[in-house]
């Protein structure tokens, strides 16, 4: 089975309130580090397949959207769309 999750780039504008948007959307648990290494080690320890869409990408944080895409290229569970 899939686990599949839509974001809202525009939630995820001021970092850190992106990460606490993350957190709650993608279920991460209460000790996410709530940093980019954080969610680039939670993304790429995924296990199951994981399909995360992100509407209005142009409006997120770059180097948020730049994180999916790296832990996309680690980890061949996870697929991530950016839609503008």
């Amino acid at each position: 089975m899939t686990n599949v999750y839509e974001l809202d780039g525009t939630c995820m504008q001021e970092r850190e309130a992106a990460h606490a948007y993350l957190q709650e959307m993608l279920g991460f648990p209460s000790w996410y580090g709530m940093n980019l290494d954080a969610l680039f080690d939670l993304l790429t320890e995924q296990t199951e397949e994981t399909l995360i869409f992100i509407s209005s990408a142009d409006a997120a944080d770059e180097s948020i959207l730049e994180t999916f895409m790296d832990a996309m290229e680690e980890n061949p569970e996870l697929t991530v769309i950016l839609e503008d």
